[in-house]
């Protein structure tokens, strides 16, 4: 298999990351370039303990509802997989003894007359809250080995682990396929686009806050950088490394970006974006920017609930990410005495006496995260 074929497999795995409607087609890259007669991939819900979405590609004929609604119950090798290391590739055939199979009903009812007579699997990736799963299948009757490249098979494993980890951090961090659907507004993460010398092209309003406020990220000529040079440094990495930039395969990724003050890092993924899968004509990667312990109240949820102005209730806001009055000063264009003439009348209007009961006081405002359909609905 050539540079090309493998670098074209690799980002059809990562496109479907992003858009779930794709995943039949990575699927079908990834069974082609190992030689396999079909590939599912499970996304388990560890808290249902319950199958929660399968994608397939492939001539295995078991139908995805009876899956889910019933085999994925007393599915025997998926038990196997998920007490599994990650990225291990385990053969039912070699797991179960065929006189245990033959009395299966999983196995006789589900797979046998789906047309497989046995399946190579692995757990991927998993989460406090979610694995996944990945299975191919031996149709009845092939006599070729199983898979025909195995070499390809285990060096495509990491590549396969990393999506998985990142799928799984997607769907944690509230996303929804939203890049294709015009929604990254609607994810509780901050999203962003960026070429691959890192120039933003777009984001959503989470990540607009998160530049905006400097504290970790910021932007420089029109490009992401992180305040410390070495974190800068290694996000550009990443981001080549997502957008092709430096010739090879894209790829995916992750790093914390430190901020003042003992706040929480941001938990930064960056993943490739192939041309063609948004509305700009140019290789792109996604960058997503996550603090998950940290939620605060809108800037104009704050001024609905106390009385105050736009600009009092920007700057409260502002003081309970941890910025300083003096930082302010030089963001906003003001004078840091007007500032403070703010500052005590925003301690008026929310009745508390200092600055450390105003941030305290915002940081215990319920926050409500609101999905896109729910959204639609307001």
């Amino acid at each position: 298999m050539s540079v090309a074929a493998y670098g074209k497999t690799v980002a059809s795995v990562f496109d479907a990351v992003l858009d779930e409607r794709l995943a039949s087609t990575a699927l079908q890259a990834v069974a082609e370039h190992v030689g396999t007669s079909g590939a599912s991939y499970l996304l388990v819900n560890k808290l249902t303990k319950r199958v929660s979405a399968i994608a397939r590609w492939g001539s295995f004929a078991g139908s995805r509802s009876e899956y889910l609604a019933h085999y994925s119950k007393i599915d025997t090798f998926r038990v196997i997989l998920e007490e599994a290391e990650c990225e291990r590739l385990l053969r039912l055939s070699d797991c179960v003894p065929q006189s245990v199979l033959r009395h299966d009903a999983w196995y006789n009812d589900y797979v046998l007359k789906g047309g497989a007579c046995d399946v190579l699997g692995s757990k991927l990736n998993e989460s406090p809250s979610h694995m996944v799963i990945l299975g191919f299948h031996r149709i009845i009757g092939d006599r070729f080995p199983f898979p025909r490249d195995m070499a390809a098979l285990q060096q495509l494993m990491p590549v396969l682990g990393n999506a998985a980890r990142l799928h799984i951090g997607l769907i944690d961090a509230g996303y929804q396929s939203a890049i294709v659907r015009g929604k990254i507004d609607h994810i509780a993460a901050g999203v962003i686009f960026a070429d691959g010398n890192c120039r933003v092209v777009e984001t959503n309003q989470v990540a607009e806050r998160v530049l905006r406020l400097g504290d970790g990220l910021t932007m420089r000529n029109g490009q992401i950088c992180a305040r410390r040079s070495f974190e800068t440094a290694k996000l550009a990495q990443l981001v080549a490394n997502a957008t092709d930039a430096r010739g090879g395969y894209p790829s995916a990724g992750c790093l914390l970006i430190g901020r003042d003050g003992g706040r929480p890092s941001y938990v930064v993924r960056v993943a490739p974006i192939t041309v063609g899968l948004t509305e700009y004509d140019l290789p792109m990667a996604m960058i997503l920017v996550s603090v998950p312990d940290e939620n605060r109240v809108s800037v104009s949820e704050l001024a609905e609930l106390y009385g105050l102005s736009p600009a009092e209730s920007r700057l409260a806001v502002a003081l309970a990410f941890g910025k300083r009055l003096n930082e302010l000063a030089t963001e906003f264009g003001l004078q840091i005495t007007t500032l403070r003439t703010q500052l005590s009348s925003i301690l008026k209007k929310c009745e508390v006496e200092r600055q450390s009961d105003l941030v305290r006081l915002i940081s215990n405002i319920p926050v409500v995260r609101l999905t896109p359909s729910e959204t639609e609905l307001v």
